[in-house]
Parts: structure tokens; sequence; C-alpha cells
């Protein structure tokens, strides 16, 4: 038997979010609020530099500071894979690159290495410690668009997309010969985005099984990317996300802290 039922529109309505009382009262579990027995705390080497190469990387003092387990590299790090597109939104990284693939720096910030300790305090000052001899180069920083910059295709976050056919008419001309004018001005208040929780990851390996918490708005997509990176089966990777403290988006894909 079917059942046919009219949804209420919710334009002009009242709205209750089902996660909205557990976050204004503090309840809310987020990936950082969980704790495991072990758990061992990685925080990143960043590059200095906006363009250039790694001459060298000293990390022989910042690895035999108190508490410090490892300091991971592009010579230490291990093989990890690029992730490519599926179907739907499966794939989809902020950075295609793995992290330490090269010894390229291509953006100032840029992680070029991770230091792993006992406690939080110990990973941040031994990964100050780490002493980075660079060979630079000029920045590209030109911003202004060419009409020779107007490929037919173009390589995206989403993959390659092709040039989409579009015209550009009078819209001075159209309103003016319009039967019906409407001409009112709309004012938008400034927003700013300031997310309740930062970004965090919790990667608990059982053998070749993987249990990521993480602060992700796209789970799914997250799993297939994890999976072709560590070359692991999907049915091996889980991720899970109680709650997010917003994202506006910048939690939709993976990004490189999460690999590491």
């Amino acid at each position: 038997m079917a059942v046919t039922q009219a949804i209420p529109s919710p334009i002009g309505r009242s709205t209750p979010r089902v996660d909205g009382a557990m976050k204004v009262s503090g309840q809310a579990q987020y990936t950082s609020d969980f704790q495991f027995s072990g758990t061992l705390y990685a925080v990143p080497v960043e590059a200095t530099i906006a363009s250039g190469r790694i001459v060298k990387l000293d990390t022989s003092a910042a690895g035999k500071m108190p508490g410090v387990r490892a300091i991971f590299h592009r010579e230490n790090i291990g093989k990890m894979f690029r992730s490519t597109l599926g179907q739907g939104m499966e794939g989809i990284c902020e950075e295609r690159r793995p992290p330490f693939e090269d010894d390229v720096v291509g953006y100032y910030g840029q992680y070029i290495a991770l230091a792993v300790a006992d406690t939080f305090e110990a990973a941040k000052a031994a990964a100050d410690a780490v002493r980075v001899t660079y060979s630079k180069e000029k920045p590209n920083v030109e911003t202004h668009l060419e009409a020779d910059d107007d490929p037919d295709s173009v390589v995206t976050t989403f993959g390659m997309r092709e040039r989409v056919d579009s015209q550009r008419g009078d819209a001075d001309t159209a309103f003016a010969s319009a039967p019906v004018k409407l001409d009112q001005t709309y004012v938008t208040p400034a927003e700013t985005h300031n997310p309740i929780e930062l970004h965090a990851t919790t990667a608990i390996w059982e053998g070749s099984k993987l249990t990521l918490y993480d602060s992700s708005q796209g789970v799914v997509n997250f799993r297939s990317v994890l999976a072709q990176m560590f070359d692991l089966p999907k049915e091996n990777v889980r991720v899970i996300t109680k709650f997010v403290g917003s994202g506006f988006g910048g939690k939709l894909f993976p990004w490189t802290h999460c690999a590491l």
C-alpha cells in the first residue's frame, strides 16, 4: 500500500536542528574530545618559503628530545598513493599530491616533516627544533588573468572540466524593456567563518584496518581517499564523525594532515 504524505515547505518555518541542543549545551563530542589509551601526538613542520626545494632536513636534535617517538619526512614516511576520482564525489581531496612526495615546496606552510611524541607539547617542541635548508625560487604571485589564460579545459578539485558555452546578454536593455520592473537594494552584512571546532584527526590502526575520527563533512569520500592512498580495501577503512562544529565547506574534502 502506497502512502502519500505532503512535505511542508521549509520557507517561513522555524526548523529545529537535530544537533542544536547538544551543541549549545556543551554535550556534543567533537573529534578532539575523544581520548584513547596510548595516543601519540603529531605536529607538522611547515615550510617557511613560498617556492623552492628542500636541500637538507636536520632532525638530529629534534629526534633526541624527551618524549619524541619519530620524525617523519620524505625519506622515511613510506609509500602513499594518489587518489583518483570515482563515482559521484568519491576520491576527491584538497591536495592530490601525497604529503612528502618529493623535495619541492609549492607554497608557504606546506607540510615537509612530522614530529610524533607522547604529548602535544613534546611534539610541538620537536617540530620547532627541526632545521631546514632551502634552495629558494621566486614564487608566482601573479593574479591578473590574461586572455591566453582561458583554456578549453582545466584540472579542478573535481577532475577535468571542459569549457562551458555561455553568452552574456545586455542587462540594462533587458531591464528597460521588461513589462514588470522591480528596483530594490539589498544589503548583506559581513559574515565571518568562525567554526566552533578546529580540524582534528585521530587514527587507530588494528592490523590492516584503519579507524579514523575526523572533523569531516563527507565521510564516504574520505574513506575512498584514504583507502586509495594507503592501498587498502574500502571495507578496512572506517571514518567516524560524531558532530561537525561547522565547516563552511572547509571540511568537505580530506586535507594533508588527515593522511599524516
